[in-house]
């Protein structure tokens, strides 16, 4: 099962603040070993308070402990992983988006000395005094909700914008704000042939490729003539096929090896595009 972040709750959560039309942070505990695989919905700032954490993002490995602050470019997909070592891990995470950031360099003219063609999708700088007290203090928000506090956290977004440009690090920092706002889109043959097995919805598609749903849509329907619903369902069901006449995964595990979330759905279209279900599919394949 993926999890998302942000994800936007109807419902008070203390663990999260958000307005009416935004999440801006949420905190979040952990308890013993675990893996998870996530997917980024929003650039994300990520302060580890407490345990650590492994982020395997293709790759490349991050080892983030609360020494250590890191910047996510929104549509990152990967796995994560709480390092067992006799503590919990605990973790804010602060959300933003492109239009956020594009007013503060604008605000405050910043442009990198030299551009980076391909910057990467993160930057990992140890903390310092100033954004050690920064999370501590934005922190307090989560049991004191204040009277306009909306405009106070976009005011603290800003702040941290300013302490992580303060440091050592700023050029890399700033490298990465650049290219979050002059972002080019992707190769979309390269996006969907790499994410195609992943239970990423077609909206999530469409950020890792560095477009708009629409967009998206009408680059996928010119590049491979079919519309990207019925391409990416085709490809998945063949690929589930040859699973289950092959493996000894179980129907469940084949609908998630496959990206499909939701088992009965993955049942309904097999039997729609190949005339038998699943379970059919394997009976037969035993009889002969």
């Amino acid at each position: 099962m993926i999890i998302r972040y942000p994800e936007y709750t109807k419902d008070f959560n203390w663990t999260v603040l958000q307005s009416d039309s935004y999440t801006y942070a949420k905190y979040k505990k952990a308890i013993g070993a675990h893996r998870r695989v996530i997917f980024l919905k929003e650039h994300t700032i990520l302060f580890a308070l407490a345990g650590n954490k492994t982020i395997f993002l293709g790759d490349e490995v991050l080892h983030v402990n609360p020494s250590s602050i890191v910047i996510l470019k929104r549509g990152l997909y990967g796995m994560t992983e709480v390092v067992p070592d006799g503590f919990e891990y605990e973790a804010l995470l602060l959300f933003f988006p492109d239009s956020m950031l594009q007013s503060f360099l604008r605000q405050h003219q910043l442009q990198p000395d030299k551009i980076i063609a391909d910057p990467q999708s993160y930057v990992m700088l140890p903390t310092s005094d100033l954004l050690h007290s920064f999370r501590e203090q934005y922190m307090l928000f989560f049991q004191n909700r204040a009277e306009n506090m909306e405009a106070i956290l976009q005011l603290k977004i800003q702040e941290a914008f300013l302490l992580l440009l303060a440091g050592e690090h700023r050029d890399a920092v700033l490298n990465l704000f650049h290219g979050i706002t002059h972002a080019q889109p992707a190769n979309i043959e390269y996006i969907v042939n790499t994410h195609l097995l992943q239970p990423l919805t077609l909206g999530e598609l469409a950020q890792l490729s560095g477009r708009s749903l629409a967009s998206f849509k009408r680059d996928f329907q010119q590049y491979f003539n079919c519309s990207p619903k019925k391409w990416i369902n085709e490809k998945r069901l063949a690929h589930a096929r040859m699973l289950l006449l092959n493996d000894d995964m179980n129907v469940s595990e084949v609908a998630l090896a496959c990206g499909f979330e939701n088992v009965p759905h993955f049942i309904k279209i097999f039997k729609q595009e190949f005339g038998d279900t699943p379970h059919v599919l394997r009976a037969k394949k035993a009889t002969i």
